[in-house]
């Protein structure tokens, strides 16, 4: 199914740029600012290193420390694969978790701390969805009200859902530890062997729950890397003369969300044709719709970048060869 999608994916972006390739990398062309182009791998590089602090906060509340330019990098990696496997940006998750115990962090609370960052994440990116979705029903885009609805109803579900799971851990109940006993799953070999790891991870997690002030700051710190991230797209924009209004902003933001949650790998294609069909709601010609969209995929790759350099120079195969020769010498 994977290289289903992809050579489907291949196929939608050939077509698109057959047709507009030429007239959409004119307009790219015409007169870029390279101190825009500056400004905004600035910004990228600052709404990451956000981000990175932020997980770094939350592992520090757990009395893990791991360095900012470590965490930087795990991000990277774990933007990198979910790219690579379309699931609403949580595939590389597993990927960071892996990474931080790895780093010497222990396994539950490598757990915990992806999973309450990744809460924060949604949580605090909820708000600006609301925001551009409401621009965009004002310019009458088609069914926008739908998507503003659905992110009204997950909005409401993951604050009661968190509550809810947060007074079950405190009564002791558990989460996974107790889906885990009324499978009885617990009975299979591999998941009694993590059944403490899983133990481990809801007890971080209730502490980190606990710790009401660094969660209040690591959700102001999640508000702040969604402005960067609108200023990100704001000098992309700017920097090659394409429309840059708040509008054109909540729409090249939207489109992008929307491709990603699409199973395309990093969206081929599938990006590039969302960002042609919002921009032509909005009145702009196909070629723009398309000059946004390859914009939109620079950023993509400046992103993806610095995890891609550092798995093709790091092999797990590698690494057990030298630990497994350090342990015969």
């Amino acid at each position: 199914m994977f290289f289903v999608n992809l050579t489907l994916g291949l196929l939608l972006l050939g077509f698109v740029v057959w047709h507009y390739g030429g007239p959409a990398l004119q307009v790219l062309g015409a007169d870029p600012s390279a101190l825009m182009l500056l400004a905004f791998v600035a910004t990228a590089v600052v709404t990451v290193v956000c981000l990175s602090w932020r997980w770094g906060y939350v592992l520090a509340g757990l009395s893990q420390n791991l360095s900012l330019v470590k965490l930087a990098l795990f991000r990277s990696c774990a933007h990198t694969l979910a790219a690579l496997i379309p699931s609403g940006k949580l595939g590389g998750d597993p990927l960071r978790v892996f990474l931080a115990i790895r780093s010497g962090v222990p396994a539950g609370d490598g757990v915990a701390s992806v999973t309450v960052d990744r809460t924060q994440e949604i949580g605090s990116t909820a708000p600006f969805s609301l925001i551009f979705a409401a621009l965009l029903l004002q310019a009458d885009i088609p069914h926008i009200e739908r998507a503003l609805i659905t992110v009204l109803v997950g909005t409401f579900g993951l604050v009661l859902g968190s509550i809810l799971a947060v007074r079950r851990l405190r009564r002791g109940a558990g989460l996974v530890s107790a889906l885990v006993r009324a499978t009885r799953m617990d009975r299979l070999a591999f998941i009694k062997s993590q059944h403490e790891v899983i133990g481990a991870a809801e007890r971080s997690v209730l502490a980190l729950a606990d710790q009401t002030q660094r969660m209040l700051v690591a959700f102001l710190a999640g508000l702040v890397a969604n402005l960067l991230v609108v200023a990100e797209f704001w000098f992309l924009l700017v920097a090659f003369d394409l429309p840059s209004d708040t509008t054109a902003i909540a729409a090249a933001l939207f489109a992008t969300g929307a491709a990603h949650l699409l199973p395309v790998p990093a969206g081929i294609g599938v990006l590039e044709g969302a960002q042609m069909w919002i921009f032509g709601m909005l009145g702009y010609s196909e070629n723009v719709g398309l000059a946004v969209g390859l914009a939109v995929r620079l950023r993509e790759l400046v992103w993806i970048l610095p995890g891609t350099i550092y798995m093709l120079g790091w092999s797990p195969l590698k690494g057990a060869r030298s630990q497994s020769g350090a342990a015969s010498n």
